[in-house]
Formats: C-alpha cells, structure tokens, sequence
C-alpha cells in the first residue's frame, strides 16, 4: 500500500475538496483506504456513502486494521480525534503501525489532515510515502508552507526514516480572472518554481456542487461540469504516475 498525505496548514484552500476526488478517482482501479484526520468531518459526510466501520481515532489508540467496505473505504472523523493532541507522542508511532498492518489489504491510502501542525498531521507525515499541498494563490495561504517543509524533513529525520516524495504545492481555488491572483501566482512560480505540481485547480462552483451532492465532478451533468472533470482528473493522473502506481 503506497500512502498519499493532503495537507497544509492553512484551511480554505480546497484540501478536502481535492481528497474527496482522489478517493473516487483512485477507488476506479485500486483498492482505496481515504482517512479523514480532520475534526471538522467534511471529507466523513461527502465520502458518507463508503464509510467503514473503524473511526480514524482508533488508529492511533492500537495498531487497528479497516476492513474493506468495498473499493473504496473511509475512516470516520468524530470529535474525539481532538483528544490525540493531548496523548503521548508514542500515538504518532502507533498510528504509522495500523497503516503497517494494512499494507495488504488496499493499494493506495490518502490522508485528508487537519490545517495545523497536530500529532494527527505527524502520524500522516511519518505514514507518508508521498506529500501533497494545496495552497491558494494568496498571501496567508503561503506562510505555512516554509513549516509544513521543515515539518516533512523533521519528521522523517527524528523517526530516522527517508523523507515522503514531495510531490509540490498544487495552486488550488485558483481565481483565473483576478488580476491579483494572476500576478502572485506569476511571482510564486519565479519565486517557489522547482516546488510547484505541475498542474493547478481553478475556482469553480463544480467542485462545491461536488461535495453537496456526494458524488465526483465527473459523475454530474453540462460542460462546466466537464471542465471541472478534465482539470481534476489530470492532476490525479499524475499524480498516480509519480507515485508510480500500478493497477
């Protein structure tokens, strides 16, 4: 099983949006596990239909495997994760161990975290094999991404393991028609080029109607739908190819 980590520190930046769509994508040819580490539950209700029966928090407590709810399987986030950042350190340990134990049973995981630098986020990054963040195309949404870095290496320099392929900051909620938006993104690609993805996601009511409706841009009417469907699609494509996954 080969393990994706969403993650940044900034929320609003279209995180769960994006982890939603690569379960459904990846669960076309894979065995598919999507973990949902973020109290706020929004990636629990839009994947509600597959939920499994082990709630994410349980992860942490003892190594704990997800048995399969068909192709594609999610753990539940309930409030209670919010208890894992006042346990020992040895839950981050405990939590990479319960993905150990699955390495089996699914092809692929995608962690959905939360937007902060938790010991639920630590778990992720230790689980990792690759990192992806997304980021909006703004100011606030970029101050984080220096610690989430620092993160990474730390990390995996403490639990003495290899650093996760960074696979880049995915522009997201990208606003195609602001002037502002086009001008930082033309300074953050001279500035941060080498740690862009090579592909970005714009702003688009598809992706909204999406999570409402609990069901891919893909599978939903009209062109914009389409487009939405093209673009998203793409940038799951690749990254599967440099996660080099195999059906």
């Amino acid at each position: 099983m080969k393990t994706l980590a969403v993650m940044n520190e900034k929320g609003g930046v279209g995180k769960t949006s994006l982890t939603a769509h690569a379960g459904w994508y990846l669960a076309e040819r894979f065995r598919t596990l999507v973990i949902d580490l973020d109290q706020q539950a929004n990636l629990t209700a839009t994947l509600g239909a597959h939920l499994g029966r082990v709630d994410s928090v349980d992860l942490f407590v003892r190594p704990t495997r997800v048995p399969e709810a068909g192709r594609l399987t999610v753990t539940r986030s309930t409030r209670d994760l919010l208890g894992v950042e006042g346990a020992e350190r040895a839950c981050i340990a405990t939590f990479r161990d319960s993905l150990a134990a699955m390495a089996t049973d699914y092809d692929v995981c995608v962690i959905d975290t939360p937007p902060a630098l938790t010991n639920r986020t630590f778990g992720a990054l230790l689980a990792a094999d690759a990192v992806l963040a997304p980021i909006g195309i703004n100011d606030y949404s970029l101050q984080g991404v220096a610690e989430l870095l620092r993160a990474i290496k730390g990390v995996a320099r403490h639990y003495d393991r290899p650093e996760p392929l960074f696979l880049g900051l995915l522009p997201s909620i990208f606003d195609r028609k602001s002037r502002r938006e086009r001008a930082l993104f033309e300074s953050l690609a001279a500035d941060l080029g080498q740690l862009l993805f090579p592909g970005l996601l714009a702003k688009r009511d598809a992706y909204a109607r999406a999570a409402s409706d609990r069901a891919p841009v893909w599978a939903m009417p009209g062109s914009a739908a389409r487009e939405a469907a093209s673009e998203i699609r793409g940038v799951l494509a690749t990254v599967a190819e440099r996660m080099e996954l195999r059906p």
